[in-house]
């Protein structure tokens, strides 16, 4: 990548600490490369993490300050796979345009691979 990153900030260093990480030691690994991608700066920020996982790092850390986080789902319940589809598409989309359209960048920055992207692409029609 040819880029020097010299650290992570502390706040950055919780988020990684809080987050639950179900996707183990390799989702580690690719966040950390997709920050390291995504940060203007030589020390890894918030801004570049996932946001996924500051948001649930965020929650749990209202938890412990008594933030039960109970009102996230709705009432009346919601389509879980319709609503991770749309979360899903809006990434994809989002990477597209932070990529200017290339594919290949794109898929980097989402962590994923350049067939994965192009099937993903094709599904939601991006």
């Amino acid at each position: 990548m040819g880029k020097l990153i010299v650290g992570i900030s502390a706040e950055a260093a919780d988020l990684l600490a809080a987050y639950d990480w179900p996707g183990n030691v390799r989702e580690l690994e690719n966040s950390l490369e997709r920050a390291a991608a995504l940060e203007p700066s030589p020390m890894i920020l918030p801004a570049s993490l996932p946001p996924h996982m500051a948001g649930q790092a965020a929650g749990a850390l209202g938890t412990a300050a008594g933030d039960n986080g109970d009102d996230v789902l709705p009432e009346d319940g919601i389509d879980l796979e319709q609503h991770v589809k749309e979360i899903e598409r809006d990434y994809i989309a989002q990477a597209l345009k932070r990529a200017g359209g290339v594919k290949v960048k794109a898929a980097g920055l989402l962590g994923m691979s350049f067939r994965s992207l192009r099937y993903y692409t094709k599904k939601y029609k991006l």
